[in-house]
């Protein structure tokens, strides 16, 4: 009896052991499988498309994220072996391999090759330099005598500030986040960690900065005080902390926030590295679809518009938005633009007399950003003055002008048309007026004509009236033969319908995103027009 049980024992061992084997090798595929994939190429049948900016993201609990059409849906995923497995929160299924950090799938109805994300190796990047800085807390002080170099520009523009915890370079130093939560106390909001997790800070040492929050980049104004980090962006909101070593923690709003120093260059600045801080050029062709001789001109052109009404006006092409930012948006990368390279003309005293004057830190500007590998513009108006001046329905007309010129390639003609359109704006805007159907040609014409028109249709009333009138009289006497004593008879009656006036207003219909645009406010205070060509 005891060998009976020796034997059952050493079965179930075998078997508990036989089946633990499996799982152990599914849960390290599993770990091993984590991580981000970007899309490189989407097909459906023997038709390639665009798919930029849109991602696989595989948890190692099994969770995970599926970025399409613009559109971030959460899943659930399998493993077994290579085949992998998902389905997104509308049922919808994906299936394919995972090889080599390649997945192959159908979802969709397209066929997908998605790639782990070199970028991916952000968050590597960021977890092993917080395992640094958990490492090296006591030896704070050494890091601080091999960083304690000071930008005498700093001390002039941020005084007192002191470097010492803060690495300087060539270009920003790029703070990611590593966590993001709620403030106690907080209620009503829904934390989503696709969209937190581009937040970084990227600080010059001069002490401006742009921080990416919610993808929607602020320009901000940083300093450090012995530990105490500080800094205000540009609609005045604070973010207050402590830097300990290579990491940085505090509170902006309602979130507080642990960012670490990583070792990636931020993509935008690779736009201009040289320009960083200092202002892009009025035209800036990195995607050399102009002349130098017409890139110079336009440049003169842009530039003097931005003398003349200071608001700075900018065009910016690009062979590919998503080589320049982490979002693979392009209203986000129009802001990291704008707030990194510092474009636009702060308050003067041509926009004082106007209330919608803003403050030095929040420059008035308008930026054209075109990106020709995925075909797609953004007009991005930054600014209070700027906002005023170019409403929605001026932004659209601005748009009108050149995508028609886009379409046909005609980039030329397209940069000339948008510079043009802004002018017409701008100096409406110098009068005083905003654009409207009444400043429109149309509707000067309308405007001229209409009144004419009214004039000479009411002078006709009146003479068809008075005929009316003249002939009633007329018939009435040679009515008398009908007569006969006291009483009269008609053999015949007519009612007749003369006219009917009809008052119209003019209601400018707002055009759908389907038409190619898209329109709206950002986090950060800047309007956007944005779509496809």
């Amino acid at each position: 009896m005891k060998r009976v049980k020796e034997i059952w024992s050493v079965l179930a061992a075998v078997i508990i052991i036989s089946l633990s084997i499996p799982a152990f090798a599914f849960a390290g595929s599993m770990e091993e499988a984590q991580g981000r994939y970007d899309a490189a190429e989407c097909t459906k049948g023997d038709d390639s498309y665009t798919c930029e900016g849109e991602y696989l993201l595989l948890n190692e609990d099994g969770s995970g994220e599926i970025r399409f059409n613009d559109n971030i849906y959460t899943l659930d995923w399998e493993l077994d072996g290579t085949n992998l497995s998902f389905q997104d929160e509308e049922g919808e299924k994906g299936t394919g391999t995972l090889e080599n950090g390649r997945i192959e799938a159908e979802y969709m109805d397209y066929d997908y090759v998605y790639v782990k994300a070199q970028d991916a190796q952000k968050d590597g990047l960021v977890s092993q330099a917080a395992n640094t800085a958990d490492s090296s807390d006591g030896a704070s002080g050494t890091q601080a005598d091999e960083n304690s170099q000071v930008n005498d520009s700093v001390q002039t523009a941020q005084d007192p500030v002191d470097l010492a915890s803060i690495r300087t370079g060539s270009g920003p130093v790029v703070y990611d986040v590593t966590a993001r939560e709620v403030v106690s106390g907080a209620s009503g909001i829904t934390e989503d960690s696709s969209v937190w997790k581009l937040d970084y800070i990227a600080m010059n040492d001069d002490g401006t900065g742009v921080f990416m929050f919610n993808m929607a980049a602020f320009s901000i104004r940083w300093k450090l005080e012995g530990t105490k980090y500080t800094f205000t962006d540009h609609r005045g909101n604070q973010f207050t902390g402590t830097v300990d070593g290579n990491r940085i923690t505090g509170v902006y709003g309602k979130y507080r926030y642990t960012f670490v120093q990583s070792d990636l260059e931020l993509p935008v600045y690779s736009i201009a590295p040289d320009r960083w801080n200092k202002g892009l050029p009025p035209v800036t062709d990195q995607a050399d679809k102009l002349t130098d001789a017409q890139e110079q001109a336009y440049t003169r052109k842009a530039q003097e518009l931005t003398d003349k009404y200071d608001v700075g006006v900018y065009v910016v092409l690009l062979d590919s938005s998503s080589r320049f930012t982490w979002t693979g948006n392009m209203q986000s990368l129009s802001e990291e633009i704008w707030a990194g390279y510092s474009l636009g003309v702060g308050a003067t005293d041509k926009k004082a007399s106007h209330a919608e004057n803003a403050n030095e830190a929040w420059k008035d500007s308008i930026i054209l950003t075109v990106s020709f590998d995925n075909r797609k513009y953004d007009i991005c108006v930054t600014g209070s003055y700027a906002d005023w001046a170019f409403n929605p329905a001026s932004q659209e007309m601005i748009r009108d002008h050149f995508v028609d010129d886009f379409r046909e390639n005609q980039w030329n003609t397209g940069i000339g048309d948008f510079l043009d359109s802004v002018e017409d704006e701008l100096d409406l805007a110098s009068k005083g007026h905003v654009y409207s159907f009444k400043y429109s040609g149309m509707g000067r014409m309308i405007g001229i004509i209409a009144p004419i028109v009214l004039a000479v249709l009411f002078g006709y009333g009146i003479a068809a009236l008075m005929r009316a009138s003249m002939k009633d009289t007329q018939e009435a006497q040679n009515a008398s033969v009908y007569v006969s004593g006291s009483k009269m008879k008609f053999t015949r009656r007519e009612d007749r319908y003369i006219r009917t006036l009809v008052s119209r207003v003019y209601s400018p219909r707002e055009k759908s995103s389907s038409g190619g645009g898209a329109g709206g406010h950002s986090s950060s205070g800047s309007s956007h027009t944005s779509g496809s060509f």
